[in-house]
C-alpha cells in the first residue's frame, strides 16, 4: 500500500517534469559543470601572469657588517679600530626588448587557457548532446520493445484460455511466449543504455545520478554538411587543438629570442653607502652599476634547448594536422554514408511499422492473419525501429564530432 502511494505521488511530479531539446540540454550541461569553473579561474591566473611579466624585477638589497682596524705600517702599532658598514640597493633593469617578450609570452598563457576552456565547453556540449540523442533512443527502443512483449503475453494468455486442451493453441502461446522473452531482453538492453546514458550525462551536469530527464524528438532530417575542402578551412581555422600548437609554436619562437638576447646580461643600478670608523671616520656615497659579462657564452645551451623546443613545436603541429585531417575526412565520410541511408528510408517508417504492428496485432486476434505473419511483424518493427534510431545517432555522433574538429561549427 505504502509502495502503491509513493508511485502514484510520485508519477505526477515526473509527468510535470519539462522535456529538454538537445540543444538546451547542451547548454545546461556547459552552465552547470563543475570542471568548468575550474578552467574559467586558469584565464584569470593567466591574466595574472601577465601583469607580472609587465612589472620590473624586485629590487636587491644588500648589507655588510664587520669591524675597520687601522695599523701603522712602519710601526705597526694599532692606530684605531671600530665597525664598519655597507649597504646598497640595487633595482634590475632588463633591457634590449626582454621585457616586451616576457609580456608576449605571458599573454600567450592566456590566449592557450581561453583556447582550454573553449575546447572543454565543445567537447563537453558535444558529449551531452550524443548522450541526450542516446537518451532518446535507448526510451523509444525500450518503449516498443515493452509494447510487443505486453501483447505477445497478452495473446498467449487468450490462446491458452480459449483451448487450454488443444496441441496447437499451446505451441502458438510457446511461440508468443519464446518472442515475448525476447523482447524483453530487448527491452532490458535499452533500459542499460538507457541508465547508463544518465549517469554519464547527471554526472556532467553535477545532478543526482537518478534524476530523470526527458528529451524532446531530435529533427528526423540531418542537416546539410558543407564540402569537406570547406570543413578543412575551417579546422585549420578554428579547431582548438591547432590553435593551442600555433600559439606554443609563437610562443617558443619568443623563447628562442629571449634565450638570444640572455647573452647581454641584466643591469644592476642603485645607491649604496660605506661607513666604517678607525682611527678616523669614513662615509661613502654613490651611485652602483653591476652587470655580467658574456665571457664564457654559456647561454648557447639555453639557446640551443629553446630551438630544440621549437623545432619540436613545429613537428607536432604538423603531425597534429594530418592527424585531425584524416580524421575530419573519415568523419564527413561516415555522416555522409548515414544520411544517405536515412534519405533511402522513409520518414515516417518507425511510425507506419509501428500502426503495422497494432494493425497486426487486430488482424490475428481476429484469425485474419497467421502466426508467423504476426510475430514477423513485431519483431520487423523493433528490428526496423532499431535500425533507424542507431543510424540516427551514429549520424549526430559523426555530426558532432566534426563540430568540434572545425571548432564549434559544422555550417555551410
Amino acid at each position: 500500500m505504502r509502495l502503491t502511494l509513493l508511485l502514484a505521488l510520485s508519477t505526477p511530479v515526473a509527468a510535470q517534469t519539462p522535456a529538454l531539446s538537445i540543444d538546451a540540454l547542451a547548454a545546461e550541461v556547459v552552465a552547470g559543470n563543475p570542471e568548468r569553473q575550474f578552467l574559467a579561474r586558469q584565464i584569470s591566473l593567466a591574466q595574472t601572469g601577465v601583469q607580472a611579466a609587465r612589472r620590473l624585477a624586485d629590487p636587491e638589497l644588500s648589507i655588510e657588517f664587520g669591524e675597520r682596524r687601522t695599523d701603522n705600517v712602519q710601526t705597526g702599532q694599532r692606530l684605531g679600530d671600530g665597525p664598519a658598514f655597507a649597504a646598497a640597493i640595487l633595482q634590475p633593469i632588463e633591457f634590449n626588448g626582454r621585457l616586451p617578450l616576457r609580456k608576449a609570452i605571458a599573454e600567450g598563457n592566456v590566449t592557450l587557457a581561453r583556447l582550454g576552456l573553449a575546447q572543454f565547453e565543445a567537447t563537453l556540449a558535444g558529449r551531452a548532446r550524443t548522450l541526450g540523442y542516446r537518451l532518446f533512443a535507448a526510451d523509444a527502443r525500450a518503449e516498443a520493445a515493452r509494447a510487443v512483449a505486453s501483447r505477445m503475453r497478452s495473446l498467449a494468455g487468450v490462446i491458452i484460455a480459449r483451448d487450454p486442451a488443444g496441441q496447437a493453441p499451446r505451441l502458438e502461446a510457446a511461440v508468443l511466449e519464446a518472442s515475448a522473452i525476447t523482447a524483453e531482453r530487448t527491452a532490458a538492453e535499452a533500459e542499460a543504455a538507457y541508465n547508463a546514458a544518465l549517469y554519464e550525462l547527471n554526472g556532467l551536469r553535477g545532478q543526482p545520478f537518478p534524476a530523470r530527464v526527458r528529451i524532446q524528438r531530435p529533427p528526423l532530417s540531418p542537416p546539410p554538411l558543407p564540402d569537406v575542402s570547406q570543413l578543412a578551412e575551417q579546422a585549420e581555422s578554428g579547431n582548438f587543438e591547432l590553435l593551442a600548437l600555433k600559439t606554443q609554436l609563437d610562443q617558443q619562437g619568443l623563447s628562442v629570442r629571449l634565450a638570444e638576447k640572455g647573452r647581454v646580461g641584466a643591469l644592476s643600478i642603485g645607491p649604496f653607502i660605506n661607513r666604517d670608523r678607525g682611527d678616523v671616520k669614513d662615509q661613502v656615497i654613490g651611485l652602483r652599476a653591476t652587470t655580467s659579462l658574456p665571457l664564457w657564452n654559456r647561454q648557447a645551451g639555453d639557446v640551443a634547448a629553446a630551438e630544440s623546443r621549437e623545432a619540436q613545436g613545429q613537428a607536432s603541429l604538423i603531425a597534429a594536422r594530418r592527424r585531425i585531417l584524416a580524421q575530419l575526412h573519415a568523419d564527413a565520410a561516415l555522416y555522409r554514408a548515414r544520411a544517405e541511408a536515412l534519405a533511402r528510408w522513409p520518414a515516417d517508417a518507425p511510425q507506419r511499422f509501428a500502426a503495422a504492428a497494432e494493425e497486426a496485432d487486430r488482424a490475428y486476434r481476429l484469425g485474419a492473419v497467421p502466426l508467423p505473419t504476426y510475430v514477423a511483424m513485431q519483431t520487423g518493427w523493433l528490428d526496423a525501429l532499431t535500425a533507424v534510431l542507431d543510424t540516427r545517432a551514429g549520424l549526430w555522433e559523426a555530426r558532432e564530432q566534426l563540430r568540434i574538429l572545425t571548432g564549434g561549427s559544422t555550417a555551410q
